[in-house]
């Protein structure tokens, strides 16, 4: 199964995200119209209730009902660390690097993580938010069997000043056979900002991988190219944008990638391209699958146009537990005061996965 979610990307800590263990369709886009009607909310049908959106306004701007929100959505993250799932302990802390104090209280126990993902993902979240204070357990990682992890580490430490031998990250960029883990490194060149490795990038972007299968080496050179992007090298949005429109549905993946990574990018001369793609048809002329338009409407939430809520609001109910995460995400991103009554429910969604983005969205939304 092609994997398009968006939620696990909300903070874009994690291009990698799928070292964490391991489409679907839905109605038309059409926008409703934005008006002060009546709102149903609710996940089933016996329970659902009516208020207007006059009402859920006044209701949700209350500072106190915002604050209770907060703190709640705040402790169920921090909570979330000590989850049997390993996904969601990772989601957690990406959502966390939003809460810096919270984040460094709880943050040690990721890096110790039984799985390697987690372990990987704190660090990188201790280096997005450079933190500081937990250097000795960076250093320790920087001998960890798997290399995803050490080279988070690497990236951990440069980022919260700390002397670190960086040379790693090269070794792995060009002697790992394993494409994800060389996009993992791209991601982590690209997010520590230092010019120098364009030459570098460039030189990877060029050097083949004759045994791996074409549509993850796709997905390989996007991660370059966006990485590229960050240090200054703009001619490599040209390739980003070109995967906009898929031909085939294996191109789904690298679609979402692209989307992604426009929205990343601050690129603002996509917006106009976006929203046509989210009112096109998918490759064999069905509807696009509802991860491809809540990335779209999250990158356009992130170029400044906040009107993709319609699209959340059309899939926040959806069966698919992933489909639900990803419409909370857009929640966090659009900023609708009346779509903090959804988030407030979804805080109580069966799936642990839509309770947990439906945390970061509300933490998102109200810091």
């Amino acid at each position: 199964m092609i994997n398009l979610s968006v939620q696990r990307a909300a903070t874009r800590i994690c291009t990698a995200a799928t070292i964490v263990l391991m489409a679907g369709c839905s109605s038309s886009p059409t926008r409703p119209s934005d008006r002060d009607g009546t709102v149903q909310v609710g996940t089933e049908p016996a329970t659902r209730s009516t208020r207007s959106t006059e009402q859920l306004r006044k209701d949700y701007s209350s500072i106190v009902k915002q604050e209770q929100l907060f703190e709640r959505a705040t402790k169920l993250l921090e909570a979330s660390t000590l989850s049997n799932d390993a996904q969601a302990r990772a989601h957690a802390y990406e959502s966390l690097v939003q809460l810096p104090r919270t984040l460094s209280k709880v943050v040690d126990r990721g890096l110790v993580d039984e799985n390697f993902g987690v372990r990987s993902i704190a660090a990188m979240a201790i280096g997005k938010a450079r933190l500081q204070g937990h250097a000795d357990l960076l250093r320790v990682m920087l001998t960890d069997e798997s290399p995803f992890v050490s080279s988070a580490a690497v990236y951990a430490l440069a980022q919260t000043g700390q002397s670190v031998d960086r040379s790693a990250l090269a070794d792995y960029l060009f002697n790992e056979d394993d494409p994800g883990l060389r996009a993992h490194v791209a991601f982590l060149l690209g997010e520590m900002g230092d010019e120098s490795a364009l030459p570098l990038l460039n030189e990877a972007l060029r050097t083949p991988m004759p045994r791996v299968m074409s549509a993850r080496q796709r997905l390989l050179d996007l991660q370059m190219s966006e990485a590229m992007v960050k240090l200054g090298e703009d001619k490599q949005l040209v390739p980003i944008r070109a995967a906009l429109f898929p031909a085939l549905p294996s191109d789904l993946e690298a679609t979402a990638l692209a989307i992604q990574a426009l929205g990343e990018l601050k690129d603002r001369s996509s917006r106009g391209t976006l929203a046509q793609l989210s009112e096109s048809a998918g490759p064999n002329g069905e509807l696009m699958p509802p991860e491809i338009l809540l990335a779209i409407a999250i990158s356009m939430a992130k170029l400044g146009d906040q009107n993709g809520w319609f699209l959340a609001d059309m899939f926040w109910m959806n069966d698919r537990e992933v489909v639900r995460a990803d419409s909370a995400a857009v929640f966090g991103w659009t900023k609708r005061v009346e779509d903090l009554e959804k988030l407030e429910r979804m805080l109580s969604d069966p799936s642990e996965m839509v309770r947990v983005s439906a945390a970061s969205a509300l933490v998102r939304r109200l810091k």
